[in-house]
């Protein structure tokens, strides 16, 4: 007979020891918890169905050899005390099947200083006895199940934060960045700028909106990662300077951007296939929006104006290297992940006949971004093909075929890796 022991709100522990459990997601409990007859399964409104195992150290290897496939071992509770790992967690992260599963050791040293094997083994943390009195079980079973369900398995996931490639990429990235404090905005003078420059200004202005969609949409497509996300909050953070500091330039020359305009752009867009396409397509929207502000900062006589398009571009040509960055990391040794690129390449890059076909027009017909874009690339015919040209030669390094200079070259490209 089975007696149901309550445990608080939307939790039920069985007390007893008949009954199966057929849930794939487990924890176990080894050598701790002597006072406890566990159950098959517990309930917690936030995790569904979880079963419940007791193991003995001795037991223990072979308890994790005869799991099912696709069990998803969530947390061990394993018990200890003493300067040393217990063995049951030294054969747990032995296996790697296990990497994620996370550890507690129940028992002696919980509240003081974290033992060096701890972190050696990934141990979550150690825990006294007591915490499973009570209510206090199902909150503790929650509080592993939390932390292994904010893991994911990616195959770029770094075991040390350092190592991820934001990381690695960080200190470059910062140390170029221009100053806020080297603008004077003061110094505008109107007479030196054209009513077709006012015009370029304010529409560059309003296509730098696409920022916030773009931040939020990567923040979304790369949910539950940590490096690009990482990037994705810096890149965010600077590329939001654009539209501001445009902005200001065109108040100091007596036009007023509508908010609107940013409102406009808060619509989410659609989530891309692949994660390395969406990086593609933003090395293009990159490149080719730093040719256009050089192009601009070429032609006008206003030097304030000047100095600041000229900074856009070289910020937009490093989003560009950081972006081809992360895409290598998923095109290194991965065809398919080659394959998508190229096809998101030649879909950007194969037909200009309707005009540039930056994304700020793509994702945004109601607002003024597609007119503005088509009329910014008017000012020099020369610049889409320029940055085209260092797109090609980022898609050379990351496929690594030397003989690729034209879109009719990735078609070709793409018929001998498919």
């Amino acid at each position: 007979m089975t007696t149901g022991i309550n445990l608080g709100s939307g939790t039920d522990l069985a007390a007893g020891t008949d009954g199966v459990s057929t849930s794939k997601t487990r924890v176990v409990f080894v050598d701790c918890l002597p006072a406890l007859t566990l159950g098959p399964q517990l309930s917690l409104a936030r995790f569904g169905e979880i079963g419940l195992d007791r193991s003995t150290p001795d037991t223990f290897e072979r308890y994790l050899h005869d799991l099912e496939p696709g069990t998803e071992l969530a947390v061990a509770f394993i018990g200890g005390s003493g300067s040393s790992a217990p063995a049951a967690v030294r054969s747990l992260r032995g296996m790697r099947g296990f990497a994620k599963t996370r550890v507690y050791v129940v028992g002696d040293g919980a509240g003081g200083a974290v033992p060096g094997w701890a972190e050696v083994h990934d141990v979550e943390d150690i825990i006294a006895p007591a915490a499973f009195d009570g209510f206090g079980f199902a909150d503790t079973v929650e509080i592993g199940m939390r932390a292994h369900g904010s893991l994911i398995l990616d195959p770029l996931y770094t075991d040390f934060y350092l190592d991820m490639t934001w990381n690695k990429i960080f200190d470059w990235f910062e140390t170029t960045r221009w100053d806020w404090r080297e603008l004077d905005l003061d110094k505008l003078n109107p007479e030196l700028m054209s009513a077709e420059e006012v015009d370029f200004l304010t529409e560059a202005a309003i296509i730098e909106f696409g920022t916030l969609p773009g931040a939020h949409n990567f923040l979304r497509e790369w949910e539950g990662e940590t490096s690009f996300s990482s990037w994705a909050l810096s890149w965010g953070a600077e590329e939001a300077r654009h539209s501001l500091v445009q902005a200001r330039c065109l108040d100091k020359l007596g036009v007023k951007v509508r908010s609107k305009h940013a409102l406009y752009k808060r619509e989410p867009y659609p989530i891309g296939d692949t994660r390395v396409g969406t990086l593609m397509m933003n090395i293009i929207s990159e490149a080719r929006a730093a040719e256009l502000y050089r192009a601009l900062a070429a032609e006008t006589k206003e030097p304030v104006v000047r100095g600041i398009w000229k900074l856009l571009g070289r910020d937009e040509s490093r989003h560009a290297r950081a972006f081809y960055v992360f895409t290598q990391e998923l095109c290194d040794g991965n065809r398919e992940s080659q394959i998508a690129a190229l096809k998101m390449a030649y879909v950007w890059l194969a037909d200009r006949s309707d005009g540039l076909k930056h994304p700020a027009g793509h994702f945004y017909p109601h607002s003024t971004s597609a007119k503005g874009v088509r009329r910014i690339e008017t000012i020099q015919d020369g610049a889409t093909d320029a940055a085209d040209g260092k797109v090609l030669s980022m898609v050379r390094r990351l496929v690594e075929d030397d003989s690729i200079e034209s879109s009719r070259d990735l078609k070709r490209k793409l018929r001998s890796l498919i």
